[in-house]
């Protein structure tokens, strides 16, 4: 676990996703009240209660847990955190939130996704009391300080994502709305995974973004990206490559999904981080050529 000063008002935690540094953060958000932003996956939940802990925040002067979208590793930890933060309300989006009170069909959905590889590392969920949930698509939450947080609708990566403005900083919690970057990884991407992505959509979320005043995001996988331009480029390029493979895949016939992936992200299969890389590039191939398919069905 690491703490990451991002700002005077947000801090980062490192909780170590896939039992890694610098994959996965959440970010504590101080006002006269206290936010956290993302959960991660159930077994990260212990270094995000150590960093509070570090922080000096006790565990019953959180108020709110905001969601960007139902995935495990964004969401995962919601039902053990709220556990643990006796004070805090969930939010995330309506469409999803009943996953996290009965995630009988999110775990399995999350594991065909994610792969044998990482799906260990991704734990279990956690029923949510309904009560502690609340709907986040208009939220515009005043934690004090000047501190405001506004939902901004996101989709594409998934239908429910949610990105949330910090209109004190400029920055936006953008989840997976754009791309992953992660220095680790020497590497910048969007994620598609299926069976929720759709590609129009997340062009789309480019384009309004690229209209917003952001001075910069706050990136779950990792970090604070300062080009807000040069993000959103990045992520259409990234798209545009892996689209590119998918279609002439599907137009020869030949679908090798693991190949497809090792071309669109190029990794050393050697390296100890490759399995990030090879899980979310191959989800993202899968992802993308499930939107495809049905794409073609629809125009047939």
């Amino acid at each position: 676990m690491e703490l990451i000063p991002i700002d005077a008002h947000i801090t980062g935690i490192d909780h170590n996703l896939i039992a890694r540094p610098g994959v996965g953060m959440v970010f504590v958000v101080q006002g006269d009240d206290v936010a956290i932003i993302e959960t991660g996956a159930s077994p990260t939940v212990p270094d995000t209660l150590a960093g509070l802990e570090r922080m000096g925040i006790a565990r019953d002067a959180v108020r709110h847990i905001l969601c960007t979208h139902v995935h495990m590793d964004h969401a995962g930890g919601a039902g053990f955190l709220a556990e643990a933060l006796p004070n805090a309300t969930v939010y995330i989006n309506s469409m999803t939130g009943p996953h996290l009170v009965d995630p009988s069909r999110l775990i399995p959905s999350v594991e065909r996704a994610v792969g044998p590889e990482a799906w260990p590392h991704h734990g279990t969920v956690q029923p949510l009391d309904p009560a502690r949930l609340l709907p986040a698509e208009n939220l515009h939450l005043d934690l004090g300080q000047g501190v405001i947080l506004e939902a901004v609708p996101t989709p594409g990566h998934s239908a429910d994502h949610i990105a949330y403005w910090d209109r004190k900083s400029g920055g936006m919690f953008i989840g997976d709305g754009t791309s992953v970057s992660m220095p680790r990884l020497k590497l910048t991407f969007p994620v598609a995974p299926p069976p929720g992505y759709n590609r129009d959509e997340h062009l789309a979320t480019v384009a309004r973004l690229r209209q917003l005043d952001i001075s910069r995001f706050y990136i779950t996988h990792f970090g604070v990206y300062e080009d807000v331009a040069g993000l959103l480029d990045a992520t259409e390029t990234k798209l545009a490559e892996l689209y590119d493979l998918v279609c002439a895949a599907l137009d020869s016939e030949q679908i090798d999904v693991p190949a497809l992936s090792r071309q669109w992200l190029p990794y050393d299969p050697a390296d100890p981080d490759s399995l990030i890389a090879r899980s979310w590039g191959e989800m993202s191939v899968n992802g993308m050529l499930r939107y495809e398919r049905k794409r073609r069905e629809k125009a047939a």
